[in-house]
């Protein structure tokens, strides 16, 4: 059986094991500072959100494997009503009897032990953490390579791709200044990027050293720091694509644009609308072809994810993500739903105590829905009640169809307040 981070529209058999593995990329999970401790948790609970939608987005012959967390009452009955969701929105879907649960402590050795009879298992990425499915040590060092930050900001211009200015430094050489110029140099700060963890917490910015050694206290002297020139949005547009890798071809297979509020991700937006131009596209694929000279690379086709900026036909790319991506999931649901209008993917939050509520007002809006302004394509959800400004919430995974606008005033009127918060910050930020 070949264990890989396959693309996702596979005619083979496949089981889905995906948990929190970018930790486990470049760092010991029994030697993590207590802030990635945090980090790691908090990225486990987010991948179970990707859990559900893989029972949607999988085949009648798949497998999935769910957290342990999934089978308290509560949280699966909700998972019973996204797999009937996914079903009514005419989605193949993965059958419950394919759904297998498992700790998210232990959770690979777990599936290493239960595995099903499929050609294929689907990992989020090759890690540490999965080594009990992969076992293979080659593989590990591939995927350490090309996801690493460093390792293609040294070696990406090398190979004519065009990359942020880019020095790095380890914590004990900032702090005796030799990153002192680079900040004089951009003065309305840089970049600060770290191996392992998830997402915005290991890129973030800063304005000063000072700023700098405080994000980075919990670190050691040797720890390498990547610093990045910080670029300037008011010139340049954030997106990010999706590859698809093969041994004899490179291609496209989405593209998004990434939305802010906040000076933080909070979504993306996919549309028609959205293309690659010429000049873009030869440089994403010089990109794809640089990840397949590392290796990253297979013959039923592996995932590769880019983050770059675009001001007219200039291209600049800021990493790449050797596997699975956040906004694949959308775009794979969009295209097995065959929608081609505007839509907004984001997470959001919902008190425990609105669970009913939220279902109805999934139900009630559920794709394709009638003829409203919007429509509502459920991915998933966290099995985990979690105190969040005073009340327990859970996260909640979902695309928006259509006039996004419609959507905010709809779930305002028929949701308590303080539900899907982070939809009224889109309207009102990232899409004024």
């Amino acid at each position: 059986m070949k264990v890989g981070s396959f693309v996702p529209e596979q005619l083979a058999s496949v089981l889905y094991a995906m948990a929190g593995d970018d930790c486990s990329l470049h760092h010991d999970l029994d030697s993590l500072t207590p802030k990635q401790q945090v980090d790691h948790q908090e990225n486990q609970i987010l991948t179970c959100a990707l859990q559900v939608a893989l029972t949607g987005l999988g085949k009648a012959n798949d497998y999935v494997a769910l957290g342990a967390p999934f089978t308290a009452p509560a949280w699966r009955n909700l998972l019973t009503h996204y797999s009937e969701m996914f079903t009514q929105m005419g989605l193949e879907s993965v059958p419950s009897e394919h759904w297998q649960f498992h700790p998210l402590e232990g959770y690979y050795e777990a599936i290493a032990a239960a595995m099903p009879e499929v050609d294929l298992t689907n990992l989020y990425m090759i890690s540490g953490s999965n080594m009990p499915l992969h076992q293979n040590v080659d593989a590990l060092a591939i995927s350490r390579n090309v996801n690493s930050k460093l390792h293609f900001a040294l070696h990406a211009p090398a190979s004519g791709i065009p990359v942020p200015r880019t020095e790095i430094y380890s914590k004990a050489a900032i702090r005796a200044g030799a990153a002192d110029a680079l900040f004089v140099t951009f003065p309305d700060g840089v970049m600060v990027k770290l191996l392992g963890l998830a997402g915005s917490r290991n890129v973030f910015a800063v304005g000063s050293v000072a700023d700098c050694l405080e994000q980075i206290a919990e670190y050691d002297d040797a720890v390498e720091i990547l610093l990045q020139e910080k670029l300037d949005v008011s010139h340049w547009q954030e997106m990010t694509v999706d590859l698809t890798i093969t041994p004899d071809d490179i291609k496209i297979s989405n593209v998004r644009q990434i939305l802010f509020a906040g000076g933080k991700w909070v979504g993306n937006y996919l549309s028609p609308e959205l293309t690659v131009p010429d000049a873009h596209r030869e440089v994403l694929l010089q990109v794809g072809a640089y990840a397949r000279e590392q290796g990253h690379v297979a013959v039923e086709g592996i995932n590769c994810g880019i983050d770059y900026f675009i001001s007219g036909d200039d291209v600049i790319v800021t990493e790449i993500n050797a596997r699975w991506t956040g906004g694949l999931f959308p775009a794979e649901f969009l295209r097995r739903l065959q929608i081609d209008s505007p839509a907004i993917a984001f997470f959001d939050m919902v008190p425990c105590a609105d669970r009913d509520t939220m279902r109805a007002f999934q139900r009630e809006h559920l794709f394709p829905g009638s003829h409203a302004a919007f429509s509502y394509v459920p991915m998933g959800f966290t099995p985990f009640a979690m105190e969040i400004d005073g009340a327990e919430r859970y996260f909640v995974w979902q695309v928006v169809v259509g006039d996004f606008a419609a959507f905010v005033e709809a779930k305002d009127r028929a949701l308590p307040q303080g539900a899907l918060p982070t939809a009224n910050l889109i309207l009102e930020e990232a899409l004024s």
